[in-house]
């Protein structure tokens, strides 16, 4: 039997931070990982996405740049770009545990589970802590319809080192969306089964509307409305049957992917048996992220009932959960957290939709307009621009903001430093900005 202080349960953004600063003030630290050190953004998630993007981004620029400046066929090497992100993330498992190491901290592999409230068990291995700290991430949504496990997933997405003709995405959220972007501009024939009444279903259907509309220019398919049903394979290939407007149709492609969404990776350490109270797998947690029915218990990252799986909220929550246990009671105060899809172009968003801002009963005025012929979006021949913001009547500050653009995801990060330090819209729009600049499009908003 090992006793710690502190037993960390995953090494990605906000686990392998709480172990170094609980360390660092001289707590006894144990972490542990049932797969590669490093979590998911940085190997299988947010990095690799952004390094195939790259790929996309550059000939989508080039391709509409033709005849403007720009000569010669521009095409996605998919091989190449495979090649790039394994150099990249080839490395990080070895680095996360040799940094881990060097702090002092004790590394574990292992896929165990609670026996009781002070006890995790794994191989041959008895762990007891006085604080236990999950942050064990998200993994993708299981479908138990026939043929799932016909399935792949992101993660196979990323070991893909050849695309093929045809693709189906099930599901048309973020990660549905962003492959599908992908794999068309690299020449694949892309269908999307969403069972929602609009792609991006979290985001202002305003500017959602806007890539939609993009996305059949691009050639992808789009069935909104629809359920998966069942999946066959068939001769080499696979069939898959769907449901829409009371009929079975049917999809014939290369590969099927489910891209349905992702959930936390709690149900096998049996949290139950420590006391922990879970809701649809999410550890419940209070404002200072400890389990709200085992003190010795926090959770931070994607794997609590806290807002968005982010990035940095991971890092947030990190942050937060090592200070309670070193120091005591710090609350997570809520702020307004800007989210992005990598489309191309991007859709980003911040605070509330319309339709959420109606049903508060909050009193505002709606700024909104199709910018696809101003000057930033002109100069690149990019096509697509539009916002939409939702100022208080009363304090003019900011409620949401939405934004479909080539620089989007940039763009929201103004609106939110302006919600989350309360500075007016119009302070916003009065500040001088470069010019000709995406920020300074705001004093035409």
């Amino acid at each position: 039997m090992k006793k710690y202080d502190v037993f960390v349960l995953g090494t990605g953004t906000a686990g392998k931070l709480v172990a170094n600063r609980c360390k660092n003030a001289g707590l006894k630290v144990g972490i542990i990982d049932n797969r590669e050190y490093g979590g998911t953004c940085s190997q299988r998630g947010c990095d690799p996405k952004k390094l195939l993007l790259a790929s996309s981004e550059a000939v989508d620029y080039a391709r509409n740049m033709q005849g403007d400046g720009v000569d010669g066929e521009v095409n996605i090497n998919w091989r190449d770009a495979y090649n790039y992100i394994r150099r990249y993330t080839q490395n990080i498992p070895d680095n996360t545990e040799s940094s881990l190491k060097e702090n002092g901290i004790d590394c574990y592999h292992g896929d165990g589970s609670f026996v009781d409230e002070k006890t995790f068990v794994f191989d041959d291995t008895t762990i007891t802590a006085d604080y236990f700290v999950i942050a064990t991430g998200m993994q993708p949504r299981p479908l138990t319809i026939p043929g799932a496990d016909h399935l792949l997933t992101s993660e196979d997405f990323f070991k893909m080192k050849d695309v093929p003709e045809k693709m189906v995405f099930i599901g048309g959220g973020y990660i549905g969306m962003e492959f599908s972007h992908m794999m068309a501009r690299a020449g694949v024939k892309v269908t999307i089964i969403e069972q929602g009444d609009q792609i991006l279903s979290p985001f202002e259907k305003f500017v959602a509307d806007f890539l939609m509309e993009d996305s059949i220019k691009l050639g992808i398919d789009i069935k909104l409305e629809s359920t998966l049903s069942s999946v066959e394979k068939k001769d080499g290939r696979f069939v898959v049957h769907y449901g829409n407007e009371g009929s079975i149709h049917q999809i014939t492609t290369d590969v099927v992917y489910n891209t349905t969404g992702r959930v936390p990776s709690t149900k096998s350490l049996h949290l139950d048996k420590a006391g922990v109270v879970t809701d649809q797998g999410s550890v419940v947690v209070n404002d200072c992220l400890q389990s709200t029915t085992n003190e010795r218990f926090y959770a931070c990252g994607d794997v609590t009932n806290m807002n968005l799986p982010l990035t940095p909220l991971s890092n947030l929550e990190g942050a937060i959960a090592a200070k309670n246990i070193i120091e005591g009671k710090h609350p997570l105060v809520p702020v307004d957290i800007p989210s992005v899809a990598f489309t191309i172009p991007q859709v980003a968003s911040i605070g509330l939709t319309e339709a959420q801002a109606n049903d508060q009963n909050k009193k505002f005025k709606v700024l909104k307009g199709d910018a696809s012929g101003w000057f930033n979006t002109r100069r690149m021949n990019a096509g697509t621009y539009a916002y939409k913001v939702l100022v208080d009547d009363e304090t003019g500050m900011v409620l949401g903001a939405h934004i479909v653009s080539h620089e989007a995801g940039e763009t929201i990060n103004l609106f939110s430093v302006a919600m989350n330090h309360d500075i007016t819209f119009q302070h916003l729009q009065q500040t001088i900005f470069t010019y000709p600049s995406w920020a300074n499009d705001l004093k035409s908003f």
